[in-house]
């Protein structure tokens, strides 16, 4: 009986131990949290009230140069046709965030408040709470950030979105949408990358079909924006593809490339000419690279005639750009050193 009492006692004294322990390692809670968490208790908004007219020529400034009723309006016209959108509504509360802060250090959440009251007053709690999350958000990203940096990419992933569910709810999946769809054509560009070399059509084919997948209807609109982005982002992954090919496959391939990607013909021309420039300029730079090697590694070193020598090569091979090189190697720098990205440089 002793003995079970005693146990008893032990494992009290160790809950109690770990309470305390909780208690005290628990990060507190700083004074933008408390002033989040007063007001959403309150639930009390500003009071709606006629604003100002929007200023002609509010995009060529800061919102921050404005009043609060000025900036209040100036994000009606931004983002009032999608204020329902929670993308819509974490671009507006990152906006004052990024800004508020400074000019209000010490009570500007009130001043959040207060602005989305007068923005959207029938909206202002919902956008209150989820300014919360989103600094709540940030402050578990700066907690982690050391933590982050050692964890493998898809480790990192299922923290952040964890956390996002925690904060968002199902929120989160349209306010991170892009980043998803990014995602999983990051993960293709990186499955492509570690393939054998070979079937570069079939990569191609491969890539495009994921793009539509993920976009959509959104598709023709992103290729406008992101096109040459997301063609370099092929071509950096099929390097050892492009590396086997002869100069004239390997051309023809880019301009394949290019064309599926969505380029003119006008476009792919100006490319055409500018792969024959950029291999103009490897093979001259390569060969440069190699006289400058056998005179560099004579016995005795390059004499006055070598160096006069490689000098003429350079103005015959580089013209203008001569100089510039001779400096570059003089600081230790040599452009031969660089690795080629067929596509890219």
């Amino acid at each position: 009986m002793f003995q079970n009492k005693k146990i008893l006692f032990s494992v009290l004294i160790s809950l109690v131990i770990l309470f305390v322990g909780i208690l005290i390692l628990r990060p507190n809670k700083d004074k933008n949290q408390k002033d989040f968490e007063s007001l959403l208790s309150e639930g009390k908004v500003a009071e709606s009230k006629e604003l100002p007219n929007l200023p002609e020529d509010y995009a060529d400034h800061k919102l921050m140069e404005y009043s609060i009723e000025e900036i209040a309006r100036i994000l009606q016209e931004k983002y009032g046709k999608n204020i329902d959108n929670p993308a819509a509504q974490i671009a507006m509360i990152e906006e004052l965030m990024k800004d508020l802060p400074k000019l209000y250090p010490n009570d500007w959440v009130k001043v959040l408040n207060q602005i989305l009251g007068y923005a959207f007053p029938n909206k202002a709690l919902e956008l209150l709470r989820m300014s919360e999350s989103l600094y709540n958000y940030n402050r578990f990203r700066e907690a982690n950030m050391s933590k982050v940096g050692l964890m493998s990419d898809e480790a990192r992933r299922d923290m952040m979105w964890k956390e996002r569910y925690r904060l968002f709810g199902e929120k989160a999946d349209q306010i991170w949408a892009m980043e998803k769809k990014m995602t999983v054509i990051g993960d293709s560009l990186k499955r492509i990358k570690e393939s054998p070399a070979g079937n570069l059509d079939a990569k191609l084919s491969q890539y495009s079909q994921t793009l539509k997948e993920q976009f959509g209807k959104d598709y023709p609109r992103l290729m406008e924006n992101k096109r040459q982005q997301l063609t370099e982002g092929f071509m950096v992954s099929v390097q050892k593809d492009l590396k086997v090919l002869s100069y004239g496959e390997r051309k023809s391939a880019l301009r394949e490339i290019r064309q599926t990607m969505g380029m003119d013909q006008a476009a792919l021309n100006r490319w055409d000419t500018l792969e024959e420039e950029r291999e103009k300029a490897w093979q001259n730079q390569q060969k440069y690279a190699e006289k400058r090697n056998q005179l560099s590694t004579k016995k005795g070193g390059m004499t006055a005639e070598d160096e006069k020598a490689l000098d003429a090569m350079r103005k015959q091979l580089f013209g203008e750009e001569a100089e510039i090189i001779k400096n570059e190697e003089a600081s230790g720098y040599f452009r031969a050193t660089e690795e080629r990205t067929y596509g890219v440089n």
